[in-house]
């Protein structure tokens, strides 16, 4: 796959951007969510209110229009929602999907539903925060770990062969749940996907102190030789996991290969692409674990704004 061929392009707020058909994005008090939205220019524009952000009835949206989320797997949630916005009817049109609020598993489902769906291309945005609200020590998620399990339409095939799993980590703050992937995979061999050049120099630090925090989930060598992919870069991400499987022939040495993003919403697309495009159907699949919430502000101010275009 030539990943290198994907368009990408970074956004200046003081100039005029394309104009939508469609713009959806997921709700949280962070600013940088926000400015995008406000600066977006769409024929329809809707904000997606998520349960897991558990906000109260003041915090809400008081411009635009909003969808309110009932809680549920990553397709009892979306599924009503695309019904409701007729999303099927945009296959045409121009749509932008802001991924920075999004949370992860919710943010794949959706990917591949564009693409099992017809859709042609779909712009994306993401949004780099100036600094984190706490640095490492930053709250992403909270209250328990519910389940751990293969993110819907990300389920690869099981085969039945005596050989270890590979799980591919790409490890952002959350350290917790790092561990607990790690735990539930404890015979799997484990390879951390790291951030670098990470979205600003600090934040490399603060991902590796994050990272050493659950140390016990990594073994020595693999800390020693991790992968590495643009934080900010989906399509390089996807390119740097691709080569890593295959010039390492994963598909051959290992039973299973497992990928759990916990990292930017960048690399999140990067390894939902890179599954559609190249591994589905095979034994690899997208794991994640699944919390009760998620903070509703962890980012302070913005420092750049990316526009990629996904093309199915």
């Amino acid at each position: 796959m030539h990943y290198s061929l994907y368009y990408r392009d970074e956004l200046n707020i003081e100039e005029q951007w394309d104009k939508w058909d469609l713009f959806i994005s997921a709700f949280n008090l962070s600013e940088r969510l926000n400015a995008v939205y406000d600066k977006v220019n769409a024929n329809k524009k809707y904000w997606l209110v998520f349960p897991e952000y558990d906000f109260e009835a003041d915090e809400l949206p008081t411009e635009g229009s909003y969808i309110s989320i009932d809680k549920g797997t990553e397709a009892q949630q979306l599924l009503p929602v695309f019904k409701n916005i007729n999303l099927s009817d945009y296959k045409s049109q121009s749509i932008c999907i802001d991924a920075t609020g999004f949370m992860r598993a919710q943010l794949l489902f959706l990917l591949a539903f564009l693409k099992k769906s017809g859709f042609t291309h779909v712009d994306f945005i993401y949004s780099e925060p100036n600094h984190y609200s706490k640095k490492e020590h930053t709250t992403f998620s909270s209250g328990s770990i519910y389940e751990t399990r293969q993110v819907l339409g990300y389920q690869g095939v099981n085969q039945l062969i005596d050989k270890k799993d590979l799980l591919i980590i790409a490890a952002g703050y959350d350290s917790s749940l790092i561990a607990r992937v790690a735990q539930q995979n404890e015979n799997a061999e484990i390879v951390p996907l790291l951030g670098f050049p990470s979205l600003k120099a600090d934040m490399f630090q603060e991902n590796i102190l994050r990272t050493v925090a659950a140390e016990e989930s990594f073994t020595a060598n693999s800390l020693k030789d991790p992968i590495f992919a643009p934080a900010s870069d989906p399509f390089e991400t996807a390119h740097s996991i691709y080569d890593y499987i295959h010039i390492n022939k994963c598909l051959d040495k290992y039973n299973h290969i497992y990928i759990c993003p916990l990292s930017t919403k960048a690399q999140t697309l990067g390894i939902g692409l890179c599954y559609l495009n190249s591994f589905e159907g095979l034994p690899v699949s997208v794991l994640y674990p699944f919390t009760e919430r998620y903070s509703k502000e962890t980012s302070k101010g913005i420092s750049k704004m990316w526009l990629y275009r996904f093309e199915f």
